[in-house]
């Protein structure tokens, strides 16, 4: 009896693992199609034949086209790095430097993945005229902005960064350069040195050196 529930678990646990893989293979599919042609030139089938599987399977994993443009969405911004949502882990002592190493992990991803850009446009521009696509990137906007007012939060409150900084604004400030260093970048590759920039922002993030002698005092 201990055997048969044993293989069955086995059994349920291989049947989730290969429809989870079958789900990334469609979305991996996806992404490089959009790389490819563009939204405007996406076709389920194109989908479903480049993960080699067949129409059926696709509609069974995304039963609407609202529900894979969401997922897309989810799965490019995975690509981004997860560390995009969490830059807080060196904690309050290294807020700055946590802002930094956000910059550069963003940097990374991108490096690591010549398509992210494009296909972060093209999903963008869908967003503004799909609703699903829109609350979909609302959610990703949200929640990486919440992240890294808190990062700064801590900066400011230990004495890392300005304490006139408001950190609402400092975080949109933070991402907005992200996400506009990622257009401009993509059309034109020697427009300006990304690092260069960023530690222009790490200089306009922090406190004169006697005010932060002073606030750690």
């Amino acid at each position: 009896m201990a055997k048969t529930r044993g293989a069955a678990a086995a059994g349920k646990a291989s049947t989730t693992e290969l429809g989870a893989a079958r789900r990334r293979d469609l979305l991996e599919a996806a992404y490089a199609l959009i790389a490819e042609k563009g939204l405007e030139g996406l076709r389920t089938r194109d989908i479903a034949a480049r993960a080699g599987v067949n129409i059926s399977t696709l509609h069974y994993y995304f039963g609407t086209k609202e529900e894979l443009l969401v997922a897309i969405v989810g799965h490019v911004t995975d690509k981004f790095g997860k560390e995009r949502g969490q830059p807080a882990g060196p904690g309050p002592a290294d807020a700055l430097a946590g802002v930094r190493a956000h910059l550069e992990n963003a940097w990374r991803s991108f490096q690591d993945n010549p398509h992210l850009a494009t296909v972060l446009q093209e999903l963008s521009l869908r967003a503004r005229r799909d609703p699903a696509a829109r609350a979909a990137f609302r959610a990703v906007h949200r929640e990486w902005n919440l992240a890294v007012e808190h990062l700064v939060r801590q900066g400011v409150s230990g004495g890392q960064l300005r304490s006139d900084l408001d950190p609402r604004a400092a975080a949109a400030v933070v991402t907005s350069f992200i996400m506009g260093a990622t257009i401009q970048l993509g059309v034109d590759t020697g427009a300006f040195d990304f690092h260069l920039v960023s530690d222009e922002l790490d200089r306009w993030l922090a406190p004169a050196p006697g005010k932060r002698a002073r606030s750690r005092a």
